[in-house]
């Protein structure tokens, strides 16, 4: 952008009109615009484990960073951190947000599988804010299929590859922030369900992708 200096020294004229080409240029400049094309979480905001399985905590916390490195339809990864019984995660995007767009607005990726015609499913409620205080809940109360807005549900296909990606292709659980009244979100916290215990019962994180999104 074309730098502007509106120096005081000019005449009240001149100043106005100076400033009034900085006010038009600073609104075309596209303050949506990322860095980088990573629409992976960056961060681990705040972790608490829970009782049970302990699996990749000592790869923590870049193994829930970047894209997933799904199994298919009937491999669960391993590049997961397990949750344990009632654990709970908040993951960020840096300088990235969620936004409400059509449809899936991001996607939370599990280590579910099929396996002799039944999914192994292993299930954690998600919220969603878009300042790290008050949250918004998608339910996840049922026990069976098709298991309300749970997450841990669908067997991940995207497989290492960065960047922006179709989730229709990739897999994994996608929410929709109309769903729960959300304009836009910069955290996504995901807990265990205490309720569901045994080793099907512990949510495996593997990664959480926002399909809208922007920089502001």
């Amino acid at each position: 952008m074309q730098r502007i200096d509106c120096e005081i020294g000019r005449s009240p004229a001149a100043l106005v009109v100076c400033l009034v080409l900085v006010m038009a240029l600073s609104a075309c400049v596209d303050t949506s615009a990322c860095e980088d094309d990573n629409p992976f979480a960056t961060e681990v905001v705040a972790v608490s484990y829970g009782t049970g399985q302990h699996f990749g905590r000592q790869n923590m916390p870049e193994v829930v960073f970047g894209p997933p490195l799904g199994g298919g339809l009937t491999a669960g990864s391993t590049d997961v951190v397990s949750l344990g019984n009632g654990g709970r995660i908040t993951l960020g995007f840096g300088e990235r947000r969620i936004v409400d767009g059509p449809g899936v607005d991001f996607v939370v990726f599990e280590n579910p599988f099929e396996a002799n015609g039944e999914l192994f499913a292993e299930l954690a409620s998600v919220q969603v804010s878009d300042d790290g205080v008050h949250w918004s809940d998608y339910p996840c109360a049922a026990s069976t299929a098709p298991y309300d807005r749970c997450a841990g549900v669908t067997p991940v296909l995207l497989n290492g590859q960065s960047g922006p990606f179709d989730p229709a292709a990739a897999g994994g659980d996608g929410f929709d922030l109309a769903e729960v009244g959300l304009s836009q979100a910069r955290y996504v916290r995901i807990t265990d369900r205490p309720d569901i215990d045994g080793f099907a019962g512990v949510f495996d994180l593997d990664a959480v992708g926002i399909v809208h999104g922007d920089c502001r």
